[in-house]
């Protein structure tokens, strides 16, 4: 027999996750009464809520502190539906990798870091090779700094506090308020940019992929040496990586 969920309880899942992305953006633990009023809840309602997901192993309830934060359920969900998306991505890496004649790369941000998913390599004697599986800091990529432009401002920040602003070469970006800057005109443009900023010698260019629901779900991109990606080179190829990364999105809304 098919079973029918009630507005209630749709409301109440929609409440769930609502609950489940705010433990997801916070900077550290929360309590009954930081998590209600955030979310628009009651607080008798919000611990009941909080209750379920802590039974079920989505959020962890600290005992001492008597708060919450994302339990090991919610993380390796987030870890499987990386994995999943990687086959999804690849036709799109490949056409990317094809006509950019550079290396392509899937990645997305998992707390503070960025981590690689996959990677097409181009067919280059000299060429970017970046190990499926590693993690680097968001504010010095061309991806990371992607994938920030379409986070919550809070979360921006609590990531800028959590892991800092490291400087790994003379160009990269440890100025909060530059960071800001930066982010906002990657949200104008559509692509972000990283000029040598994580290494000497190395450009990558950038481009969202958003999930059903509108937010932002990975970023692809291009990467190679900063000789060849050139400014010249950049506007030939930035309308492409961000073509790409639209057909992407689109497919991923195609109930096909």
């Amino acid at each position: 027999m098919e079973k029918r969920v009630s507005g209630a309880g749709v409301q109440s899942l929609e409440r769930a996750l609502d609950i489940l992305e705010l433990l997801g953006e916070a900077s550290d633990e929360l309590g009954v009464t930081e998590v209600g009023p955030a979310v628009g809840l009651p607080n008798g309602t919000a611990h009941r809520l909080l209750s379920t997901l802590t039974h079920r192993g989505y959020v962890l309830r600290n005992p001492k502190t008597r708060k919450y934060s994302l339990g090991p359920k919610a993380v390796s969900l987030a870890s499987s539906a990386g994995e999943k998306l990687a086959p999804i991505a690849r036709p799109y890496l490949e056409e990317l990798m094809e006509t950019c004649q550079e290396t392509s790369n899937l990645a997305v941000l998992d707390r503070d870091s960025v981590v690689y998913l996959d990677q097409v390599p181009a067919q280059r004697m000299v060429r970017m090779f970046t190990e499926p599986g590693n993690r680097v800091p968001p504010h010095a990529t061309g991806t990371g700094k992607v994938l920030l432009a379409y986070q919550p401002a809070a979360t921006v920040e609590a990531i800028a506090n959590r892991a800092g602003l490291r400087r790994f070469t003379e160009h990269t970006i440890t100025d909060a308020d530059e960071l800001r800057r930066e982010l906002e005109k990657i949200q104008e443009q559509g692509y972000g940019l990283d000029s040598e900023e994580m290494e000497e010698g190395v450009r990558c260019v950038a481009a969202p992929v958003f999930g059903p629901d509108g937010n932002i779900l990975a970023g692809v991109s291009i990467s190679g040496p900063a000789s060849r990606l050139d400014e010249a080179r950049l506007e030939e190829i930035v309308p492409e990586i961000k073509r790409i990364a639209r057909e992407f999105t689109e497919s991923l809304l195609s109930p096909d």
